[in-house]
Protein backbone atom coordinates (compact mmCIF):
# COMPACT_ATOMS: atom_id res chain seq x y z
CA UNK A 1 0.00 0.00 0.00
CA UNK A 2 2.93 2.45 0.78
CA UNK A 3 4.78 1.54 -2.31
CA UNK A 4 1.71 2.35 -4.38
CA UNK A 5 0.69 5.33 -2.31
CA UNK A 6 4.48 6.49 -3.05
CA UNK A 7 4.29 5.89 -6.82
CA UNK A 8 1.24 7.94 -7.31
CA UNK A 9 2.48 11.01 -5.36
CA UNK A 10 5.33 10.70 -7.99
CA UNK A 11 3.17 10.38 -10.72
CA UNK A 12 1.00 13.52 -9.86
CA UNK A 13 3.83 16.18 -9.12
CA UNK A 14 5.35 14.54 -12.48
CA UNK A 15 2.04 15.54 -13.93
CA UNK A 16 2.10 18.51 -12.49
CA UNK A 17 5.22 19.59 -13.36
CA UNK A 18 4.12 18.51 -16.84
CA UNK A 19 1.07 20.11 -17.88
CA UNK A 20 0.60 23.23 -15.06
CA UNK A 21 1.95 26.77 -14.73
CA UNK A 22 2.60 26.01 -10.63
CA UNK A 23 1.27 28.77 -8.67
CA UNK A 24 4.34 30.61 -6.16
CA UNK A 25 6.98 28.24 -6.43
CA UNK A 26 7.31 24.64 -7.59
CA UNK A 27 8.43 23.64 -4.17
CA UNK A 28 5.77 25.29 -2.58
CA UNK A 29 3.17 23.56 -4.44
CA UNK A 30 4.72 19.93 -4.28
CA UNK A 31 5.57 19.78 -1.07
CA UNK A 32 1.90 20.26 -0.19
CA UNK A 33 1.10 16.96 -1.24
CA UNK A 34 1.40 14.47 1.71
CA UNK A 35 1.08 10.56 2.30
CA UNK A 36 -0.57 8.90 5.41
CA UNK A 37 1.44 5.96 5.37
CA UNK A 38 -0.34 2.48 6.00
CA UNK A 39 0.35 1.10 9.61
CA UNK A 40 -0.53 -2.19 9.27
CA UNK A 41 0.49 -3.47 13.17
CA UNK A 42 -1.01 -1.33 15.90
CA UNK A 43 0.94 0.07 18.28
CA UNK A 44 -0.33 -2.93 20.81
CA UNK A 45 1.54 -5.02 18.73
CA UNK A 46 -1.89 -6.87 17.13
CA UNK A 47 -2.00 -6.87 13.33
CA UNK A 48 -5.19 -4.20 12.20
CA UNK A 49 -8.03 -6.08 10.23
CA UNK A 50 -7.69 -5.91 6.22
CA UNK A 51 -9.93 -3.73 5.65
CA UNK A 52 -8.60 -1.03 7.81
CA UNK A 53 -5.07 -1.35 6.00
CA UNK A 54 -4.43 1.64 4.18
CA UNK A 55 -2.83 4.70 2.79
CA UNK A 56 -3.60 8.49 1.49
CA UNK A 57 -1.93 10.76 -0.86
CA UNK A 58 -3.63 14.24 -0.22
CA UNK A 59 -3.02 17.72 -0.30
CA UNK A 60 -2.33 20.16 3.22
CA UNK A 61 -5.22 22.41 4.19
CA UNK A 62 -4.77 25.69 3.27
CA UNK A 63 -4.95 28.52 6.20
CA UNK A 64 -8.22 29.47 7.41
CA UNK A 65 -9.36 25.32 6.21
CA UNK A 66 -9.97 27.09 2.54
CA UNK A 67 -9.88 24.54 -0.12
CA UNK A 68 -6.20 23.89 -1.36
CA UNK A 69 -6.16 25.52 -5.06
CA UNK A 70 -4.72 22.15 -6.44
CA UNK A 71 -8.33 20.45 -5.59
CA UNK A 72 -10.11 23.89 -7.74
CA UNK A 73 -7.32 23.54 -10.20
CA UNK A 74 -8.70 19.19 -10.75
CA UNK A 75 -12.25 20.35 -9.96
CA UNK A 76 -12.04 23.49 -12.32
CA UNK A 77 -14.20 26.86 -10.60
CA UNK A 78 -15.62 30.01 -11.19
CA UNK A 79 -13.36 32.89 -10.55
CA UNK A 80 -15.41 36.30 -9.98
CA UNK A 81 -13.27 39.83 -9.77
CA UNK A 82 -13.37 42.12 -6.60
CA UNK A 83 -13.65 45.36 -5.87
CA UNK A 84 -9.31 45.97 -6.01
CA UNK A 85 -10.24 44.54 -9.61
CA UNK A 86 -12.81 46.96 -10.46
CA UNK A 87 -15.18 43.34 -10.29
CA UNK A 88 -13.60 41.98 -13.24
CA UNK A 89 -11.40 38.99 -13.74
CA UNK A 90 -7.52 40.10 -14.11
CA UNK A 91 -5.88 37.49 -16.55
CA UNK A 92 -2.16 37.87 -16.85
CA UNK A 93 -1.04 38.52 -20.61
CA UNK A 94 2.81 37.63 -21.92
CA UNK A 95 3.64 41.34 -20.47
CA UNK A 96 3.20 40.81 -17.10
CA UNK A 97 5.42 37.16 -17.04
CA UNK A 98 9.55 36.75 -17.05
CA UNK A 99 10.99 37.45 -20.02
CA UNK A 100 7.46 37.72 -21.74
CA UNK A 101 6.82 34.14 -22.45
CA UNK A 102 3.44 32.39 -21.51
CA UNK A 103 5.49 29.72 -19.60
CA UNK A 104 7.15 31.73 -17.44
CA UNK A 105 4.96 32.77 -13.88
CA UNK A 106 3.99 36.56 -13.31
CA UNK A 107 7.08 38.66 -12.53
CA UNK A 108 7.27 39.61 -9.11
CA UNK A 109 6.84 43.53 -9.98
CA UNK A 110 3.67 43.07 -11.64
CA UNK A 111 2.15 40.59 -9.09
CA UNK A 112 -1.35 42.25 -7.63
CA UNK A 113 -0.36 41.37 -3.71
CA UNK A 114 2.44 43.72 -4.39
CA UNK A 115 -0.08 46.82 -3.92
CA UNK A 116 -3.37 47.52 -5.12
CA UNK A 117 -3.16 48.94 -8.41
CA UNK A 118 -4.19 52.59 -8.90
CA UNK A 119 -7.05 54.56 -10.27
CA UNK A 120 -5.29 57.60 -11.93
CA UNK A 121 -7.16 60.98 -11.26
CA UNK A 122 -6.94 64.45 -13.34
CA UNK A 123 -7.52 67.03 -10.94
CA UNK A 124 -10.31 65.53 -8.99
CA UNK A 125 -11.76 63.44 -11.47
CA UNK A 126 -10.84 60.04 -12.65
CA UNK A 127 -8.63 59.54 -15.11
CA UNK A 128 -7.94 56.34 -17.46
CA UNK A 129 -11.08 54.49 -16.97
CA UNK A 130 -13.96 54.08 -19.47
CA UNK A 131 -16.16 56.29 -18.18
CA UNK A 132 -13.79 59.50 -17.71
CA UNK A 133 -14.31 62.51 -19.97
CA UNK A 134 -11.78 61.66 -22.24
CA UNK A 135 -13.38 59.76 -25.07
CA UNK A 136 -10.78 59.27 -27.44
CA UNK A 137 -7.97 56.77 -26.39
CA UNK A 138 -5.28 58.78 -28.55
CA UNK A 139 -6.53 61.71 -26.45
CA UNK A 140 -5.93 59.83 -23.01
CA UNK A 141 -2.39 57.84 -24.29
CA UNK A 142 -1.13 61.31 -25.10
CA UNK A 143 -2.46 63.33 -21.54
CA UNK A 144 -0.73 60.12 -20.15
CA UNK A 145 2.96 60.07 -21.64
CA UNK A 146 2.96 63.83 -21.66
CA UNK A 147 2.61 63.48 -17.88
CA UNK A 148 5.05 60.70 -18.16
CA UNK A 149 7.96 62.55 -19.89
CA UNK A 150 7.06 65.93 -17.71
CA UNK A 151 6.04 64.12 -14.61
CA UNK A 152 4.24 67.86 -13.77
CA UNK A 153 0.51 68.77 -13.75
CA UNK A 154 -2.64 67.81 -12.82
CA UNK A 155 -2.80 64.53 -13.12
CA UNK A 156 -2.20 62.31 -9.55
CA UNK A 157 -0.50 58.66 -9.48
CA UNK A 158 2.42 56.85 -9.32
CA UNK A 159 3.53 55.57 -12.66
CA UNK A 160 6.20 53.40 -11.39
CA UNK A 161 3.46 50.83 -9.90
CA UNK A 162 0.35 49.33 -12.11
CA UNK A 163 -2.51 51.19 -13.00
CA UNK A 164 -6.03 51.05 -14.66
CA UNK A 165 -6.61 52.03 -17.73
CA UNK A 166 -8.28 51.77 -20.93
CA UNK A 167 -6.78 50.73 -24.36
CA UNK A 168 -7.31 51.94 -28.27
CA UNK A 169 -10.41 49.44 -27.78
CA UNK A 170 -11.96 50.69 -24.96
CA UNK A 171 -11.50 47.58 -23.38
CA UNK A 172 -10.15 48.30 -19.19
CA UNK A 173 -6.92 46.68 -18.17
CA UNK A 174 -3.98 47.08 -16.17
CA UNK A 175 -1.06 48.80 -16.96
CA UNK A 176 2.16 49.75 -16.28
CA UNK A 177 5.05 51.14 -17.99
CA UNK A 178 7.75 48.81 -19.27
CA UNK A 179 11.06 50.00 -20.82
CA UNK A 180 9.27 53.47 -21.27
CA UNK A 181 6.05 52.28 -22.93
CA UNK A 182 2.03 52.19 -21.64
CA UNK A 183 2.19 48.29 -21.95
CA UNK A 184 -1.45 46.21 -20.63
CA UNK A 185 -0.24 42.97 -18.42
CA UNK A 186 -3.82 42.03 -17.60
CA UNK A 187 -7.07 41.97 -19.32
CA UNK A 188 -10.02 42.96 -17.45
CA UNK A 189 -13.25 42.21 -19.41
CA UNK A 190 -14.79 39.77 -17.57
CA UNK A 191 -16.62 39.61 -14.27
CA UNK A 192 -16.83 35.83 -14.02
CA UNK A 193 -14.16 33.58 -16.00
CA UNK A 194 -14.70 29.48 -15.59
CA UNK A 195 -11.80 27.15 -14.81
CA UNK A 196 -11.52 24.44 -17.18
CA UNK A 197 -11.01 20.80 -15.41
CA UNK A 198 -7.72 19.36 -15.20
CA UNK A 199 -7.47 16.42 -13.44
CA UNK A 200 -3.96 15.56 -12.84
CA UNK A 201 -4.64 13.75 -9.26
CA UNK A 202 -7.38 11.53 -11.31
CA UNK A 203 -5.28 10.55 -14.09
CA UNK A 204 -2.48 9.48 -11.66
CA UNK A 205 -5.35 7.51 -9.60
CA UNK A 206 -6.02 5.48 -12.60
CA UNK A 207 -2.42 4.22 -13.25
CA UNK A 208 -3.33 2.12 -9.64
CA UNK A 209 -4.74 -0.46 -11.18
CA UNK A 210 -5.75 -3.99 -8.93
CA UNK A 211 -3.38 -5.84 -11.54
CA UNK A 212 -0.45 -3.49 -10.52
CA UNK A 213 -0.87 -3.56 -7.10
CA UNK A 214 -1.06 -7.32 -6.85
CA UNK A 215 1.72 -7.38 -9.11
CA UNK A 216 3.77 -5.03 -6.78
CA UNK A 217 2.37 -7.66 -3.94
CA UNK A 218 3.71 -10.35 -5.48
CA UNK A 219 7.14 -9.34 -5.78
CA UNK A 220 7.30 -7.68 -2.18
CA UNK A 221 6.29 -10.82 -0.76
CA UNK A 222 8.52 -13.24 -2.70
CA UNK A 223 11.53 -10.92 -2.35
CA UNK A 224 10.67 -10.75 1.97
CA UNK A 225 10.12 -14.64 2.24
CA UNK A 226 13.06 -15.80 0.48
CA UNK A 227 15.15 -14.01 3.29
CA UNK A 228 13.20 -16.66 5.75
CA UNK A 229 15.24 -19.36 6.58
Amino acid sequence: MNDEAAGLEVNYKRRLKRNQRLRASNNFTLNSIKIDKSRPIRRSGEPRPLHDINAIVGVKKMKKGKQHYLAKLEEGRTQRGNSRTKSRVPIPLTTARTSRNINKPISSPNRLTKGETQTLRAGSKIFGLPNDRFKNPRQRFAILYNYKRRGAGSLVGDLKKPFFFTDNKNNLGIFKFISGQARKIRNLEDTAVKTRKSPNFRKSVDTITPARMQKTFNRKAQRKLSGIR
